[in-house]
């Protein structure tokens, strides 16, 4: 049984930023930008040339992204028509940038969603990268954007000791600069230090005026089960209504969250309505998993046309049950976030859910391994798209890393579950049933009534599996127990169940 990251630890953490995405003038000195420009022009030209030469898809999308970030897209009319081509293999997303190149407004778009793996990690072009950037940094040392998207790239390999010190170098050039501080913050989330992300954040003098600091530090005091310095300022704060509704938004959607957390659902709601206003694609995902925990709250539908609002689409389509698409957005989005686990554990939640598609989940797990190599809940996905496919040898050996891990007590009955798919997968279905039994009857499926049904459901998919005379007895029981609950996750595993 594949689970997410528990859905309660979504926090309104700041994104480490690609390298293309626009940064605030001051943050750059002007021969820093100058130059980056230039490497930008370049890459744009060779994009260019690329495509002239070979008229590929893959290519014309990496054209039409250059060219919408540089301001150059009367320059790529002709790749922008090849991936807006109905009959082309492009997905909803690409279509929908290359509308945008187009000036063309994209209505009631229902393509047909492409179920394929995940993209790899062209990691060769990762080390390019690197290799440029390191050549940059030591002629100009001092540009604190270089050194973080050196540390964000090195993250993404998974190398976290070069990535710390690159982080700190840019830390010693700007210790109070916004920018800086929101990516140390979600790089030291990342690697689990989360109490030294909040310290950052606490000494910064900038954050007691910065709602942009502010938001991150109520966040990470949620993740780091600590109180946060800046809740009571920011409500004053946002009170005096002395920012705008874009700087405000993602304070207000880190104080909804703090709320709803406190049991304060109307005070929440408020929060999240305001957030709106004027929301970045964070604080759009942020406010969709809201709206799954509260009543009253419904997010228009104009919203979802924000750019890169890949993990707001992906738990939207979650919540309705389809699953195709959210396995699509969930590409995208770790395309877009490649040193954020979220999307892999959703991917491969929805792979294994939806489908009990063995080759996706374990692209989505390896690859979000990638940059959390012992991510428990990914080793753990990664074990159940083994037993999918059929691996058990390697399943088996993937969950005994599981087990050496410190695995929160949230994660159990996860675990327990995949034991008992791979017992059942084994042939060994007295072991199997046990070990669902554990995770059916621990305390924290006894407190979440969502995990616990899961693990039932979960069960009669493998009595069903197996053709065992206990099929109908443990179908009853799910269904009895459930009776009274509507989620997707059970509306799926009973289609995927025999007539």
């Amino acid at each position: 049984m594949s689970v997410t990251q528990p859905d309660k630890d979504r926090r309104l953490l700041p994104r480490w930023q690609p390298s293309q995405i626009s940064i605030a003038a001051g943050e750059l000195t002007q021969i820093g930008t100058n130059q980056r420009r230039k490497l930008e022009d370049v890459y744009f030209e060779e994009r260019k040339r690329e495509w002239e030469q070979t008229r590929a898809l893959e290519v014309a999308a990496e054209l039409v992204g250059s060219a919408i970030v540089l301001g150059r897209v009367n320059e790529v009319e002709a790749a922008a028509q090849l991936i807006a081509d109905a009959n082309s293999d492009a997905t909803s997303t690409l279509r929908e940038m290359a509308l945008q190149a187009l000036g063309i407004t994209q209505k009631n778009l229902s393509p047909t969603i492409l179920h394929k793996p995940a993209p790899d990690l062209n990691k060769a072009r990762i080390y390019a990268e690197i290799s440029a950037l390191r050549g940059y940094l030591h002629e100009y040392p001092r540009n604190i954007l270089e050194w973080v998207d050196l540390a964000r790239l090195y993250t993404v390999l998974g190398q976290n000791d070069k990535a710390e010190r690159a982080i700190k170098f840019a830390l010693i050039l700007a210790p109070e600069d916004r920018f800086v501080l929101r990516c140390a913050a979600r790089f030291y989330v990342h690697i689990g230090q989360a109490d030294h992300a909040l310290a950052l954040l606490q000494r910064a003098r900038a954050t007691k005026v910065d709602p942009w600091l502010m938001a991150p530090e109520i966040s990470v005091a949620l993740v780091a089960n600590r109180s946060s310095k800046m809740a009571g300022l920011a409500r004053k704060e946002l009170k005096n209504k002395i920012w705008s509704p874009r700087n405000r938004s993602e304070l207000e959607g880190a104080l909804g969250t703090l709320f709803l957390e406190e049991g304060a659902n109307t005070q929440a709601r408020q929060l999240f309505r305001s957030s709106l206003d004027e929301p970045t694609e964070n604080v759009l995902a942020q406010a969709q998993w809201a709206v799954e925990r509260t009543t009253g709250f419904v997010i228009p539908d104009k919203h979802f046309k924000l750019p890169a609002s890949y993990e707001a689409h992906a738990l939207r389509y979650r919540a309705a049950g389809k699953w195709d698409r959210v396995i699509e957005n969930c590409w995208y989005w770790a395309e877009y976030e490649p040193t954020s686990s979220r999307s892999m554990m959703m991917g491969s939640y929805a792979a294994s859910i939806a489908f009990e598609d063995g080759p996706t989940i374990i692209q989505f797990s390896s690859r979000g391994l990638e940059a959390d190599p012992r991510n428990p809940i990914l080793l753990n996905n990664k074990a159940v798209g083994l037993a999918y496919k059929g691996d058990l040898e390697q399943a088996w050996e993937t969950l005994r890393e599981v087990v050496i891990e410190q695995v929160p007590d949230l994660s159990q009955p996860a675990l327990y579950a995949t034991m008992g798919l791979l017992y059942f997968r084994s042939g060994d279905f007295e072991n199997g049933r046990a070990f669902y039994e554990k995770a059916i009857t621990h305390p924290y499926s006894r407190k979440e009534s969502r995990t616990r049904a899961l693990a039932l459901w979960h069960l009669v998919r493998e009595e069903a599996h197996a053709k065992t005379k206990e099929f109908p007895r443990a179908l009853e029981r799910a269904q009895q127990a459930t009776k009274d609950m509507k989620f997707p996750e059970i509306a799926a595993i009973r289609a995927s169940l025999p007539k």
